[in-house]
């Protein structure tokens, strides 16, 4: 497999809507929620991970019962741990029959596996130090050993965790003891733990066949047929089972790849849940009392995306680029594009998140002083081309209402519609392209960064970094105490805020519905492939 191919596989786990693999829906919250996510069940897990839309519900959870449960699927879908990010169903499944280090709860590590994850002091090298007690489903002791196999397998196979671990040197890690990794990095990261934290699933060390890898997670898997459904039934001597559940007494998963299907399906009361349902789904159904529409946490939202490669004419010029940031009707697409439940944004990534600077100014809609912009550097009345596709919810709508708004501003804007098969096909042309649509889904802020900026970056949509972003990323990636990493990160965003290629304008959430009894569903870092394991059936 070539290099383009590995990176439109990472791309592709990371851009909502993904070819089936970024549709489904994620939940934390009732829609209309806080985004609190309401009172934490009693005896919820390790990690203190919120619960899905248990505003309304404040009983203790309830044992017992089988959950149905529709996601998408796809022609990839495969039993394979190491595949398993490929389709939404999959990494679903994957979340319930293999635990991982830790999970992401706030934008933060829960860890899980781990005990504790710490760097040396300019975070070159990082020790993993595992809980105590932990089994797989077939007895058998975890250890420090079972991990660095398994992160090594991960980062050995091509797909979105491998490009995380591709700054660490697995063939220098060291198992000092049973409960040990240490791990040595290419280059210092002071966010390595940020990685760490993203799904890394864990399986015994000398696994030959990855499709049949052992677990140490809350479920067994009973059945399997690709493009229909799985059977997983509680793992009785679960080692984690007196933090949380499992509480159900199994899980059927089906996968249902048009997401009016899941829904029709879920009001006839053949599913409990439904994965991935439109916003139109979500205003058509508000008044129905027999469903509750979810919505993760507003750090989990969706960021729709005008991005401009400035290596590429015309966006070589400045002030073009300023001038299509202040052309943006930004409360208006908020409006048209995600039907009122999303917020504006003001050209930075991670709002909500922990790391977010938040001292930004609101970019405002000035079509008069984009124009003047224009004016002053001879642009005015530039034509350009903007690439779009319907591969996911936003892109065309966005890219069509921005053509009327860039008209007051001075600027013809035609669109190139490109099919959704091929909008990430050619990695070449997805970075040569002057501007484009992108619908990217959440993930931490400081991994965001590092993913579309700089020389390191695997998806350097908005062109070469200059000089000056390079010192800032570096600085960020030698940062080490929450200060220093925290100052770093804002350092980051206001250069980019002030020079950078994007025009970050709007945000949305992803939806998932569900019946009024299903509770204790858990984003934790992946609005798009919940986690089932606390999940539970109220009476």
């Amino acid at each position: 497999m070539n290099r383009s191919e590995i990176s439109r596989r990472s791309l592709l786990t990371r851009t909502a809507g993904g070819a089936a693999v970024l549709a489904a829906g994620g939940l934390l919250t009732a829609c209309g929620g806080s985004g609190a996510g309401g009172a934490r069940p009693a005896g919820s897990g390790a990690g203190g991970a919120r619960p899905a839309g248990s505003a309304t519900y404040t009983g203790e959870p309830r044992r017992g019962g089988t959950l149905r449960a529709a996601f998408t699927g796809g022609s990839t879908e495969s039993t394979s741990v190491v595949q398993a990010t490929a389709t939404v169903i999959d990494f679903v499944r994957a979340r319930l029959l293999w635990d991982t280090l830790g999970d992401l709860d706030g934008g933060r590590p829960v860890w899980r596996l781990a005990e504790s994850v710490a760097p040396n002091a300019d975070a070159s090298r990082w020790t993993i130090r595992l809980r105590k007690g932990v089994t797989f489903s077939d007895g058998a002791r975890l250890t420090a050993k079972d991990v660095l196999f398994s992160l090594r397998t991960i980062a050995a196979n091509p797909g979105g965790q491998s490009a995380l671990l591709a700054g660490a040197d697995f063939a220098a890690a060291r198992v000092p003891d049973a409960r040990t990794l240490t791990v040595p990095l290419k280059q210092p990261n002071g966010f390595f733990d940020l990685a760490l934290a993203q799904s890394m699933f864990v399986f015994p060390d000398g696994t030959k066949k990855l499709s049949k890898a052992l677990g140490s997670g809350p479920f067994t898997l009973s059945t399997w047929e690709a493009g229909k459904s799985s059977v997983l039934v509680a793992n009785p001597d679960y080692w984690d089972a007196d933090r949380g559940g499992p509480y159900l007494d199994g899980i059927e998963l089906y996968s249902v790849t048009d997401s009016a299907a899941r829904l029709s399906g879920l009001k006839a009361g053949q599913f409990d849940y439904a994965g991935s349902v439109p916003l139109t789904a979500v205003r058509a159904e508000r008044g129905n009392t027999s469903l509750r529409m979810l919505m993760p946490p507003k750090d989990l939202w969706t960021e729709l995306t005008f991005s401009m490669n400035l290596d590429q004419k015309p966006f070589t010029s400045p002030a073009l680029v300023e001038a299509v940031k202040y052309a943006v009707d930004r409360e208006a697409m908020v409006r048209s594009v995600t039907l009122g439940y999303g917020e504006s944004a003001d050209d930075a990534r991670g709002m909500h998140q922990p790391w977010y600077t938040g001292d930004l100014p609101k970019r405002e809609h000035d079509p008069d002083r984009a124009r003047s912009l224009l004016k002053k550097a001879g642009l005015e009345g530039t034509s350009i081309t903007l690439r779009t596709s319907d591969f996911a919810y936003g892109l065309v709508e966005s890219a069509s209402a921005f053509v009327q708004q860039a008209k007051e501003a001075g600027l013809r804007v035609e669109l190139d519609k490109v099919p959704a098969a091929d909008y990430y096909s050619d990695m070449g042309k997805l970075l040569s392209t002057p501007i484009q649509t992108s619908a990217n889904s959440p993930m931490p802020l400081p991994l965001a960064l590092l993913n579309y900026y700089g020389g390191s970056a695997v998806f350097p949509l908005t062109g070469k970094a200059p000089k000056r972003l390079e010192t800032l990323l570096a600085d960020m990636r030698r940062s080490v105490s929450d200060r220093d990493r925290g100052q770093a990160v804002g350092d980051v965003q206001h250069y980019l805020y002030d020079h950078g290629g994007d025009a970050i304008f709007a945000r949305m959430p992803s939806a998932a519905a569900a019946t009024p009894k299903v509770q204790g569903v858990e984003s934790l870092g992946w609005p798009e492939y919940p986690s089932l394991r606390n999940a539970f059936l109220s009476a």
